[in-house]
């Protein structure tokens, strides 16, 4: 029995080790189905991964297509067409030639888009193709039509964009005085109610009041370092609401309604809606109490009056006019229908083109519109509708130029939204010139002192455009190498003027085509100049003399020659900024401007 069972005992044990065996076995190979399993879908989940990370950033890379040719199509517009910010209708047929003229587009530079282009470090490449361009029948916009696609490991994604080119009224018209040269004000009876900038160094003596923010800017070409030197002062809210004039801008907030007792706490009764807060109307044009200076900004780009065949195309579609009485004087442009001569009547004379406007309370200057005047437009009293004039030469203010209906804005405001609506239908007048913006009677004696301020060293040399060649400047007078002012305003431009007998004499740059004896004889004394209701700009000088003086608008030039009697006040017209574009004040190209992004 004992031999037996040792036996048995014995093929017990090995049959525990068979079964162990199997066992073994069976774990080894769910194991081994697992880890395939496992290794199958870490390859399987690896592969879609990177599927994802090459699909994402052939988004990334498609998406880089777009903006690198929106950006680059927005360079070569600027440089081929508006190298000086001169940018008119006709420059943007750039955009349709590069898609409809084979090469070399002639007299465009060549534009080819990106093709297998890379983007380090990113692996892969995009591609971009012009799709449609579609022009605006007025000009001075275009919709480019861009398929960019990227491509990372043959994983593509493509995005399709609309981008918008176009011209808008510039940033310059933001300030009741820009200027693209160096800045002052010296005198403490200056007083500006708005922002100011210079596109140079800003120098204040006497300290002047500036109820706004102060800039200036890095400039090489003036050796600038955009520096701000000098005091100002500024006054607070509630001593502009009860000092400014009621064409100075409003204040922000416009008014604090619920501050019955104007103590700034919120006392019992005047929580009008019940929220516990003391509020009051914002308004992010108005002037909110402080002046802030902002040195060293880069330059900011001032437009330039070019061809003027854009605004004549303007003028005739918006059928712009400027009547007295009930009488036409100019429809749309005055000085391209040779019976269109000057004021003294008689063709081929030196004053053909030029326009003269004087109004009257009982007989205002009426204008409707933009118009363009080729010659020099001289103009004095009082204006009424809303409208624009360019002018191909010289706009000489010989008096006060007042709106028959102002526009006004109440300290404090409770309503600045009907406020807005009121003074949108207010008068409204634009002054833009290719030449020189000059006020008062310059054959007057006390007007020489204006003259040491147009010449170097107050002016320096600048580059012009072709356009100004004819009116004088490109010093040299050689256009094979460039186009380029001295800065002299006080010397003859080539031109000539009325000698007051109907003879031509030589005529300086600050001079109109008319006579000295018309000018004097119609220009008011400096000391009685004493308002402009006008947005002003002019591509070169803003000069004169003026009395007591108050400039309800803009004073936007390259050079600024003022000299004053007592006091100088400016008050921003605001609407130069809410409604710039619908007033046609000059224009600049804008950045590009995404209208449709979808992924295809």
């Amino acid at each position: 029995m004992r031999n037996v069972s040792i036996k048995g005992e014995k093929m017990f044990l090995r049959d525990k080790k068979g079964i162990m065996l199997i066992a073994c076995y069976l774990v080894v190979v769910v194991l081994t189905i697992l880890g395939s399993a496992f290794m199958v879908r870490s390859v399987s989940e690896k592969r879609i991964a990177e599927r994802e990370r090459d699909s994402l950033q052939a988004f990334y890379l498609a998406e880089a297509g777009i903006d690198r040719v929106a950006r680059e199509l927005y360079n070569g517009l600027r440089n081929d067409r508006c190298p000086l910010g001169n940018c008119s209708d006709s420059d943007f047929n750039w955009f349709n030639n590069l898609v409809n003229v084979p090469p070399p587009f002639p007299p465009y530079t060549p534009y080819a888009a990106p093709q297998n282009a890379s983007l380090s470090p990113v692996a892969g490449t995009y591609s971009v193709v012009i799709g449609n361009v579609i022009m605006t029948p007025s000009g001075g916009q275009a919709d480019v039509t861009l398929v960019s696609t990227g491509d990372v490991n043959n994983t593509t994604r493509t995005i399709t964009s609309v981008i918008r080119y176009r011209l808008e009224s510039s940033e310059v018209f933001n300030h009741p005085y820009f200027v693209n040269n160096l800045g002052w004000f010296w005198g403490g009876g200056i007083t500006a109610n708005g922002d100011i900038r210079a596109n140079g160094n800003f120098s204040f003596g006497g300290n002047p009041e500036v109820n706004g923010d102060i800039y200036a800017s890095r400039n090489p070409d003036l050796w600038a370092d955009g520096d701000i030197t000098g005091n100002s002062r500024n006054v607070t809210i509630n001593q502009y609401r009860n000092q400014a004039d009621t064409e100075a801008r409003p204040t922000d907030p416009t008014a604090n309604p619920e501050d019955a007792n104007g103590n700034g706490i919120l006392d019992p009764g005047e929580d009008t809606n019940g929220n516990g807060i003391l509020d009051d109307f914002d308004y992010p044009d108005g002037y909110d109490g402080t002046s802030a200076r902002f040195p060293n900004q880069e330059v900011l780009e001032m437009p330039y009056l070019g061809d003027l065949q854009t605004y004549k195309n303007l003028a005739v579609s918006e059928g712009g006019t400027i009547s007295q009485g009930g009488v036409a004087l100019v429809n749309a442009v005055y000085g391209d229908d040779a019976a269109e001569v000057g004021p003294d009547g008689i063709g081929a004379t030196p004053d053909d083109d030029s326009v003269v406007l004087i109004g009257t309370a009982a007989n205002p200057i009426n204008i409707n519109g933009p118009v363009v005047i080729e010659g020099d437009v001289i103009i004095r009293g009082v204006v009424q509708g809303q409208g624009i004039i360019y002018s191909g030469r010289n706009t000489h203010i010989i008096g006060d130029i007042t709106y028959q209906n102002p526009p006004a804005w109440p300290k404090p405001d409770t309503d600045p939204t009907a406020t807005d609506a009121v003074n949108n239908t207010r008068d409204f007048l634009g002054l833009a010139t290719k030449g020189n913006i000059v006020i008062g009677d310059y054959t007057r004696t006390d007007w020489k002192t204006v003259k040491n301020y147009l010449k170097p060293p107050f002016t320096q040399a600048y580059d012009t455009d072709a356009t100004d060649a004819v009116i004088g400047y490109d010093s040299d007078g050689n256009p094979l190498n460039g186009y380029r002012f001295d800065g002299d305003y006080t010397s003859n431009d080539g031109g000539v003027k009325d000698d007051g007998s109907g003879e031509a004499t030589n005529r300086k740059y600050y001079e109109s085509s008319l006579s000295d004896d018309f000018i004097n004889t119609n220009g008011a004394p400096s000391n009685q100049i004493r308002r402009i209701d006008a947005v002003t700009y002019t591509n070169h000088a803003f000069a004169g003399r003026v009395g007591a003086f108050t400039m309800n608008g803009t004073l936007v030039a390259r050079d600024e020659a003022i000299i004053y009697s007592g006091s100088i006040r400016m008050n921003y017209d605001i609407r130069a900024k809410s409604k710039g574009d619908d007033f046609h004040l000059p224009s600049e190209l804008a950045l590009p401007q995404t209208m449709s992004w979808k992924e295809n």
